[in-house]
């Protein structure tokens, strides 16, 4: 994919991405989603802004809100279970907030 066609699809209403083997699903503000047949690590690498919560999830930090106890990010109510390596990555971080 040509590097103008994928920052297109790069917007402020991109939620969050999740891992579909080698393919990855872009996911929008308004519930709409993508189907693109590139890795979830080479988005990591085009989005370094954006939290890697786990094995299969990068998360806009300006879309997802915290549970007490930091092991739950949820995106438009949708709950996302935080690894504890990630949880305690972005503690000390200091990216993790309520």
């Amino acid at each position: 994919m040509n590097k103008s066609r994928w920052q297109s699809l790069i917007t402020p209403e991109l939620t969050h991405l999740s891992a579909d083997r080698n393919y990855t699903y872009l996911h929008y503000a308004d519930g709409t989603k993508k189907l693109m047949s590139s890795t979830l690590k080479t988005w990591q690498q085009r989005l370094p802004h954006f939290l890697r919560i786990g094995k299969g999830y990068l998360v806009s930090p300006d879309h997802i809100k915290w549970s007490d106890d930091f092991t739950t990010g949820y995106i438009n109510q949708q709950p996302f279970t935080v690894s504890r390596r990630a949880a305690g990555a972005l503690r000390k971080l200091g990216r993790v907030s309520t």
